[in-house]
């Protein structure tokens, strides 16, 4: 029987360092539809992730009407702190004995294996889960999943999958073989001279019904 074409939602990670065009670009692919923005900075005092000072500092930078399409890489209490739809953080941090409060944020967990995605529990209400393809924005190779693992999953899945690494237009086919819910990108879209155009060409693959 042949399967029935899925559309994936399009989530955005930032560029990791800031530049000239960064706040009207993302603005105009949120007038464009963009609904799920993975805010993930690195510090400008060198640190692999922005402070809490930084981040809000950015998100002053865009219109208050976009802050709950923006998820933050961070705890949930960064979440609450800088008003935005969620967080996405370490898979490990979510399990086990959490505050309650944590339970009432939007959260994502970042897992680097089936394994760990099997053990989040129910209240979580996405995982991203990768790399399954060698992503263009990685400066060396990295590790990769196989896809045909996400095969075995049961359908519907109990927690929405999010994959990232490679995702392109030219590899939506074989992500929308996957039980998915969407798709996450960073040199997707910020490697070309014109993020805009490729926001526009990889938002029409994820909604479009390619197999």
């Amino acid at each position: 029987m042949e399967s029935t074409p899925r559309n994936l939602r399009l989530w955005l990670v930032t560029c990791p360092d800031g530049f000239s065009a960064e706040y009207e670009d993302i603005e105009e692919m949120f007038r464009r539809g963009l609904s799920r923005l993975i805010l993930d900075k690195r510090s400008r005092g060198g640190q692999p992730r922005a402070t809490d000072d930084e981040y809000e500092r950015w998100l002053l930078s865009l219109s208050m009407e976009y802050r709950d399409r923006i998820w933050v890489r961070g705890t949930p209490d960064l979440a609450n702190r800088l008003d935005v739809r969620g967080c996405v953080t370490e898979a490990r941090s979510l399990m086990g004995e959490v505050p309650e409060c944590w339970k009432r944020v939007n959260c994502v967990a970042l897992c680097n294996s089936l394994e760990e995605y099997s053990q989040l529990p129910d209240w979580i209400s996405g995982a991203l889960l990768g790399p399954i393809y060698q992503p263009l924005s990685a400066l060396e190779p990295m590790k990769t999943l196989n896809p045909a693992i996400l095969n075995s999953l049961q359908e519907p899945v109990r927690i929405p999958l999010i994959a990232w690494g490679g995702v392109e237009p030219e590899t939506m086919a074989d992500f929308k073989k996957l039980p998915l819910a969407g798709v996450a990108t960073l040199g997707g879209i910020w490697n070309y001279a014109d993020p805009i155009n490729a926001f526009i060409k990889l938002q029409r693959a994820c909604s479009s019904h390619i197999m």
